[in-house]
């Protein structure tokens, strides 16, 4: 990695200082490519839309730590305005406009913005969350007949550059978790350790400015901060969005744009694995690699995908108050880990008492480093500090000889059935070698005698025939008797959160609720 410290770091660079040399250096290459809206810009349309932003924000006598909330889905209207509060040196403020509406009012609530920018689809009357901060519209750019925040900032010059505010420590995102049915946790991020973040996945995929990479996952989620948006001003290469996946559309998008890089996670994975075959499955070939990450996937469909497809999958562990816990390099990538600990991160295996474990020993995922957020926004207002203490994921997982992680469930998920501890995704990975198994959820449940048993729903691949029986003489093979799962359960369909995970609290809730009912 490149312009690094003594430290092993990279030097700081200020959001603007990056969008500047790429403004210099490849003006007329395309930086963001929407694909809903057929429109584009270039890293110097970039460059000057983010310095007239940061003219409108100064204007308004914005500081350094003022909060600037903006509600809207996936455009090119989001990312000016993400990468202009941060070229000012504000701090951008992303919520999921699609969670639970007294969520979306507490959240706003919390964060107490100096401005809140919402696209015109949404009704913010509608919302019922008060006068907090300035509200406006803001558009669409480039259409100042329109009205709106972006018909105001081009009122504003591109040069000479209106400095910038901030710092290193000063916060440049606040990001929201879950959000669907648990209170979000609100993450804030200074811009050191964003750009730390941003470096890590430029230096584990090797991405350069010839490299198009394709994202469709919510620009609300910090994923995609820390794997695309972050990334692609470390790196200035081009970055193709669309609002949301779409199975019908995949394989045209990467006909169309020729993208290099695919951002992927285990549930379209598993979708791309059970769609029919055909002539499109060559196009993926054309990629250097398709990313997978927010959750682990199982070795035996990482094995499947490659074999059909004929391209790399690279796993990647991260989170959203933690920066890359783990990741694979794209040129020594383990299949069924997570990759090598991440820069910096200074990452353990810890024991029940926090005691660090050997290697090969599984325990509790811990860490601690400048890739920590800053600290939690908390429901108060006040702020808990992250960063400066030892961090642990709620992950479980174990070192190999090599420095491999590989993560084998979640500490809260663990089933104790009769004293011993049960890693729910380890029964998961041995359902899945069915042939005819899709999709795997396995829970704990309460238990007279045991305290808690297993219960596995489960999904067939579409044209199957499976039956309860077929599957209890798999497990029978490949599973030891107490780790045989009491009930197996054909379904439809599976819990996933607004992530795209699975969610294991939800099918445990259908278990008790399947046994009250009769």
């Amino acid at each position: 990695m490149s312009d690094k410290s003594e430290t092993g770091a990279p030097e700081y660079r200020s959001v603007l200082a990056r969008l500047r040399a790429h403004a210099e250096r490849i003006p007329d290459k395309i930086c963001l490519q929407s694909i809903d809206q057929d429109s584009a810009i270039t890293w110097k349309g970039l460059y000057d839309a983010c310095n007239q932003v940061a003219g409108a924000l100064a204007a308004r006598g914005i500081k350094a730590n003022d909060r600037v909330v903006v509600l809207t889905n996936n455009s090119l209207e989001n990312l000016i305005l993400y990468f202009g509060v941060q070229r000012y040196g504000a701090t951008f403020c992303t919520v999921n406009v699609e969670i639970n509406q007294e969520h979306l009012r507490e959240i706003v609530t919390r964060l107490d913005p100096k401005l809140v920018l919402w696209h015109d689809a949404l009704d913010p009357d509608r919302l019922d969350i008060g006068s907090h901060g300035e509200w406006a519209s803001f558009g669409t750019w480039g259409d100042a007949d329109e009205g709106g925040f972006f018909a105001e900032v081009a009122g504003y010059p591109k040069t000479p550059e209106v400095p910038e505010v901030c710092g290193p420590e000063d916060i440049s995102v606040i990001c929201f978790t879950s959000g669907t049915s648990d209170k979000p946790k609100g993450v804030m991020h200074s811009f050191s350790n964003y750009l730390l973040i941003g470096e890590q996945t430029k230096y584990l995929w090797g991405l350069e400015e010839s490299d198009r990479v394709l994202e469709y996952r919510s620009f609300s989620w910090s994923s995609s901060h820390q794997i695309c948006l972050n990334p692609t001003l470390a790196a200035g290469n081009t970055l193709i969005f669309a609002q949301k996946y779409s199975q019908s559309r995949f394989f045209d998008w990467v006909r169309d744009f020729q993208p290099t890089v695919v951002i992927g996670i285990p549930t379209v994975v598993s979708m791309l694995l059970n769609r029919p075959k055909d002539a499109n499955d060559e196009l993926l070939r054309s990629l250097r690699f398709m990313s997978c990450s927010t959750s682990p996937l199982l070795g035996d469909q990482h094995l499947e995908f490659e074999e059909r497809y004929g391209i790399k999958l690279i796993q990647h562990y991260g989170m959203s108050e933690g920066g890359t816990v783990a990741g694979n390099h794209f040129a020594r990538r383990r299949i069924g880990s997570v990759g090598n600990p991440g820069m910096l991160q200074n990452l353990a295996i810890i024991d029940d008492e926090g005691n660090a474990l050997p290697t090969g020993r599984e325990g509790e995922i811990e860490i601690g480093g400048p890739q920590n957020a800053f600290g939690y926004l908390m429901e108060d207002g006040s702020v808990e500090r992250v960063r400066g203490q030892r961090l642990r994921t709620g992950d479980i997982g174990h070192l190999d000889e090599d420095g491999y992680l590989t993560i084998t469930g979640r500490a809260k998920d663990l089933v104790i059935r009769g004293g011993v501890n049960i890693a729910p995704l380890e029964i998961d990975n041995a359902i899945m070698r069915h042939p005819d198994v899709f999709e795997v959820s396995t829970v704990g449940v309460p238990d007279a005698i045991y305290g808690e048993e297993l219960v596995s729903y489960i999904v067939a691949r579409p044209g199957a025939t499976l039956t309860e029986a077929a599957l209890a003489a798999h497990c029978a093979e490949v599973l030891p008797a107490f780790k045989r799962p009491k009930a197996l359960i054909l379904t439809d369909a599976i819990a996933r959160n607004d992530r795209g995970k699975i969610d294991r609290r939800a099918m445990a809730e259908r278990w008790q609720e399947a046994q009250a009912g009769g």
